[in-house]
């Protein structure tokens, strides 16, 4: 498997040289670099240890071209050009990672294309994908990252449906909220996704009422989840209602995926994905076969050390893609010990590639462990 790390441009911006070296001292095949990412708040711990960044949501990198950051996002600084400078000179390969319809600014300013559940509450953090708008300036912001110099592929988060949770902002709640509550605080009834159900037979106002009907049924007697989300979810709606509602949305996902596809030219495009279809998270659930079929390669990420959940995505993974990307967290809490690294660098085996995330939030000795386990790197083609 080739060795990749996932990192924010943010770590260059002092010294990208002595980064991109440190880096290829560790064997790094690939870094997936934040070419557009949300806010946060880094402690970094590599780059100048104790420092803390805090990161504005937007673009990295200075698009060019008459749609550049219309609807792309602001331009926060261009710490990429520098960076994958650096990494290329090094003989690292450079990977722009693109956050894309996780979107506060937008979604703030724009609520009429944020993603608005069955409470009519608009989310402030996130898009909906189902808007044309919403598509194109997906689209756009893959067009301009695919044609940045040094990029060699797309990585591509946060391409779907998000759901409530977000840690952004701050959220309290106070009942247990199970993986099924989660998911149908996730369904998007605004006006466009309303077109999209009542083509497939589905009454958005009859639906709208299960979800409000079983959410608040949870907050005032919260119930165990079931093993399976999947009877706690058929529960909720019936099951030809739940069927359509994963049929629609994955349809709204694979035309979002595609237009993304497109808009890349010839670069290739990988996508972050889950077995699981109620996910929430950033990643693009359930339609494994249909998301494989139009992308380079799949991504199968678990960042909490559930090294089982690992082990099972990236089974159902491997039958669909002739690449794929094991990504796991080298921080202290998924991996506290080095015999946990290896535990999950073995459960990957099997894949093409295995990203650590992420460089510079994660203990300066992972990268060591990272070298360790992957001794045999493929050397980067000269370019």
């Amino acid at each position: 498997m080739r060795p990749e790390v996932y990192a924010h441009p943010v770590s260059f911006r002092t010294d990208p040289q002595a980064q991109a070296a440190r880096l290829a001292a560790a064997r790094v095949h690939t870094v997936r670099l934040a070419y557009a990412y949300h806010s946060g708040r880094w402690l970094l711990s590599t780059s100048d240890p104790g420092a803390v960044a805090d990161l504005d949501a937007g673009r990295w990198f200075a698009p060019t071209g008459p749609d550049a950051g219309r609807l792309a996002g602001p331009l926060v600084a261009d710490l990429v050009s520098p960076a994958t400078a650096a990494l290329t000179a090094a003989g690292v390969r450079t990977v722009a990672w693109l956050v894309g319809l996780h979107r506060s600014a937008l979604a703030t300013a724009r609520p009429d294309l944020a993603l608005r559940n069955a409470f009519g509450h608009p989310y402030r953090h996130a898009l909906c994908p189902t808007h044309p708008e919403v598509v194109e300036l997906a689209a756009d912001l893959v067009r301009q990252a695919a044609t940045a110099p040094g990029v060699s592929g797309l990585d591509l988060e946060a391409f779907g449906y998000l759901g409530w949770a977000h840690q952004g902002a701050h959220e309290k709640v106070g009942a247990a909220l199970r993986p099924t509550d989660r998911w149908l605080l996730s369904l998007c009834l605004c006006p466009a996704c309303a077109v999209e159900f009542v083509a497939a037979g589905v009454d958005p106002t009859a639906l709208a009422d299960r979800v409000r009907t079983a959410v608040r049924g949870q907050l005032a007697d919260p119930r165990p989840a079931a093993p399976d989300p999947a009877e706690d979810a058929v529960a909720a709606l019936d099951q030809p209602l739940h069927d359509t509602v994963l049929a629609v949305r994955a349809a709204v996902v694979r035309r979002l995926v595609s237009a993304a596809v497109v808009a890349a030219g010839g670069t290739p495009v990988s996508l972050r994905v889950t077995a699981d279809p109620y996910t929430t998270d950033g990643k693009a659930g359930g339609d494994l076969a249909g998301l494989g079929a139009l992308t380079t390669g799949l991504i199968v990420s678990n960042l909490h050390g559930d090294l089982p959940a690992l082990a099972a995505d990236l089974a159902a993974a491997r039958p669909y893609t002739g690449e794929l990307t094991a990504a796991w967290s080298g921080a202290v809490a998924a991996t506290p010990q080095r015999d946990r690294f290896a535990a999950a660098y073995d459960a990957a085996l099997g894949a093409d590639a295995f990203a650590l995330y992420a460089y510079d939030l994660m203990p300066a000795d992972r990268l060591d462990w990272l070298r360790q386990v992957a001794p045999n790197r493929e050397e980067v083609p000269a370019t």
